[in-house]
């Protein structure tokens, strides 16, 4: 389950995953601050897995691998979440 709109006092032990398009396709950013900060680009690509396909899992790996409580994503204005990716649900 990913979820958006996390307020910020609690976005202390989340993995985040911000997701935009360039001319290519989708492109991904998965980052997490815990044990030691980190950042993992997805560009688009002309064979699978593109960018989303591949960084959905591996920001579920790293949650489950750290321990982190939630996956907060960030879509561009112009990117739709697509239901094949899972469930995404609004904390707003």
């Amino acid at each position: 389950m990913f979820y958006r709109h996390i307020a910020v006092s609690n976005q202390d032990n989340i993995i985040a995953v911000r997701i935009f398009s360039l001319p290519e396709g989708l492109s991904c950013v998965v980052s997490w601050p815990l044990p030691e900060p980190g950042l993992r680009v997805f560009s688009p690509t002309s064979t699978p897995p593109q960018g989303v396909a591949e960084a959905l899992p591996y920001a579920k790996f790293l949650s489950d691998h750290l321990g982190a409580a939630r996956i907060a994503v960030e879509l561009d204005e112009d990117v739709d979440w697509d239901p094949n990716w899972g469930e995404l649900v609004d904390l707003q």
